[in-house]
């Protein structure tokens, strides 16, 4: 024993150790007076390390209580351990287990109720935890350390730069002082605070307003955009979020434009309309049309894909006497293409019943928003725009001035069920008709297309249902 115990402290006095070392060869042990104190002891085949303290009322070394004891195994080279825990480039030569005193509080974290490491090649398996025992073979124990170590500097770089960036603050807010600004960010430190923040408890929006301010959310989202755009996120990635987005944006519009479709009546002072106008625009509306109109002027872009740019009521100059006339929009698709839309409302009828001829024809209304969009065609055509901020935004829209000569017309008026008076009472073969006669109509209309409301939205819907979301 006594041979064993001179050998490993020959070894040890090459170490600068700051205070002392003593040996006692009778009863086997190697005590080291440093930054931390501890005694090297054999006993049962394992190398024991142990921290103590000096009593006084004893006269006697104190092993100290809730800290680990470390048991090598002696066919081990203990002072591959020792190189191991000794930080050499801060001259601490004291002994710990985890090369710091954090790293120790992390590890007695991680194995909460841990009192003695048994280090050996014996073990089946790499780790196991018996009581208050830690089994573990060398090589793994290595890991382990390795790890707290890790994570430990990682955290405290993670601290020394937010504690930079607070201390930058300070200098700017009481010195007017601006400092060049330095990522002091390490890789992985942002994926601790995602984590944190995409935890299962955080349901809603107001459960992540606790831990986020106004100024954090305008940061993420500059950040995320900026991402985006440089195209930071992988392919697969960017893919996904923009049909989730697509997919989750067109579901609450297609559901509100449905709560529209059941207003039963022209009037907006019924409860269930004031809800809807409160949601999609001030209190001033006045009047059915506009509700619609209001309601495409925000998702008109997600309705139709086809367009650049859509811009509401551009003014324009009627053709014969020069009145002023705005067509609800006039949108510019990707051809620099011009379409002319007009918004009229879903209690409105399209067609209506010749006795006469014994067939469906177009209702007043239906002809009225015909020659109405007609004449904003033509007015296209020729030019009539005003000198507005709208206008002069449309033509800086189009490449070809000679897309102007060739617009076409939109109509979304009525629903499904509203395409003629009465139209449930109809039999079922007068309701085939209907529907053979509305198709032959509407597409006798040069340049001019007529959907329904229903019609809009479950093209939309039909969209949403193709989208593949994966997670």
């Amino acid at each position: 024993m006594s041979e064993e115990i001179n050998n490993i402290f020959q070894l040890f006095e090459k170490f600068p150790w700051k205070d002392k070392l003593e040996i006692n060869t009778k009863k086997g042990y190697i005590k080291i007076i440093a930054t931390d104190n501890f005694i090297l002891k054999k006993q049962k085949g394992f190398f024991e390390l142990y921290f103590f303290d000096f009593s006084a009322d004893q006269n006697s070394l104190i092993k100290r209580e809730n800290y680990i004891s470390l048991l090598i195994d002696k066919k081990l080279n203990i002072i591959d351990f020792i190189n191991y825990w000794i930080n050499e480039e801060k001259n601490n030569y004291g002994y710990n287990l985890l090369r710091g005193y954090r790293n120790y509080t992390i590890f007695k974290e991680v194995f909460e109720g841990v009192e003695k490491i048994k280090i050996s090649e014996k073990y089946k398996r790499d780790i196991a935890l018996s009581k208050n025992i830690l089994q573990i073979k060398p090589d793994k124990y290595k890991e382990v350390v390795s790890e707290i170590i890790r994570i430990n500097t990682k955290a405290n770089q993670s601290r020394e730069s937010l504690l930079h960036y607070f201390i930058n603050q300070l200098k700017f807010d009481f010195l007017n002082k601006k400092i060049g600004r330095i990522t002091f960010f390490n890789k992985g430190d942002f994926d601790f605070q995602i984590h944190r923040l995409n935890l299962k408890t955080k349901r809603k929006r107001e459960d992540f307003k606790k831990y986020l301010n106004d100024d954090d959310i305008e940061a993420l989202g500059q950040l995320f955009e900026r991402m985006l755009k440089q195209r930071v996120f992988p392919k697969e990635y960017r893919m996904r979020l923009d049909n989730y987005f697509i997919r989750e944006s067109l579901e609450q519009i297609i559901k509100f434009g449905r709560k529209i479709l059941k207003l039963k009546s022209d009037s907006v002072k019924t409860a269930e309309a004031r809800k809807v106008i409160k949601r999609i625009a001030d209190e001033s509306v006045g009047q059915l049309e506009t509700v619609w109109q209001k309601f495409f002027e925000d998702y008109l872009l997600y309705l139709f894909f086809s367009y650049k740019k859509i811009l509401p009521k551009v003014e324009l100059r009627n053709i014969e006497n020069e009145e002023k006339k705005y067509p609800d929009f006039i949108g510019v698709n990707h051809y620099d293409g011009i379409d002319i839309i007009e918004i009229k409302t879903h209690l409105k009828n399209i067609l209506t019943w010749d006795n006469r001829h014994e067939n469906f024809a177009f209702s007043s209304e239906m002809s009225k928003a015909i020659i109405q969009t007609i004449n904003y065609m033509d007015a296209v055509a020729d030019n009539k725009f005003q000198k507005t901020k709208a206008g002069k935004e449309l033509l800086e829209y189009l490449n070809i001035d000679e897309n102007l000569f060739r617009p076409r017309g939109i109509i979304i008026i009525s629903s499904k069920n509203k395409i003629c008076k009465n139209q449930n009472k109809l039999s079922d073969e007068r309701k085939e008709q209907l529907k053979r006669d509305f198709t032959k109509l509407r597409n006798s209309i040069h340049n001019i297309q007529i959907f329904t409301f229903d019609e809009i939205l479950d093209i939309a819907d039909r969209y949403v249902q193709n989208i593949s979301i994966k997670s």
